[in-house]
């Protein structure tokens, strides 16, 4: 099962008709993963109006577990020279930093993914701000939805992220 979520995972994706069909409430943004080595990805997330402007970079490894996926989430030393996919023939695992408490839990039901992060210890700093994520994932052989969340380490109060819902990513043709 790890070789068809690896499958499904790979690849571009946008949310053109979701961004399209309602522009005051989801921008329109594209989601990239590359494979690099063995079952690892270089993922990047940008506003299709900046494709060579990431606003987040990182690595992706997933696993198999028991009946479960996990996918660990890396960041990255020096994103700037791999923006827009670039120069990945650079990136080597020395460069990467396990970001502790995103790992992402996923089990597979005969036709998706789905899981996501739950908890307070996924850690962004956002606008300058401490926050923690949490999200809701689901991965099917022609989609990529999710629902990221942003909020105040303080007062568990949403800071950032949909307030319409999850974003709805199309698998764009290779």
């Amino acid at each position: 099962m790890i070789e068809t979520l690896n499958d499904w995972l790979t690849g571009r994706f946008e949310n053109k008709t979701q961004a399209f069909s309602n522009p005051s409430k989801y921008a329109m943004i594209r989601v990239s993963h590359i494979p690099l080595w063995d079952g690892w990805f270089y993922g990047e997330q940008a506003y299709s109006y900046q494709p060579s402007k990431p606003y987040r970079q990182f690595v992706l490894h997933p696993i198999e577990s028991g009946k479960e996926f996990k996918i660990l989430n890396y960041e990255i030393d020096g994103k700037e020279q791999f923006a827009g996919c670039r120069n990945l023939d650079k990136l080597t695992k020395d460069m990467l930093r396990l970001k502790d408490g995103c790992t992402v839990n996923l089990t597979f039901d005969g036709c998706s993914f789905r899981g996501g992060l739950t908890g307070c210890d996924c850690y962004v700093k956002w606008s300058g701000r401490d926050t923690y994520l949490q999200n809701e994932i689901e991965l099917t052989p022609t989609h990529y939805c999710v629902k990221d969340l942003g909020f105040c380490q303080k007062n568990h109060h949403q800071i950032w992220g949909s307030k319409y819902g999850r974003f709805e990513f199309k698998k764009m043709p290779a």
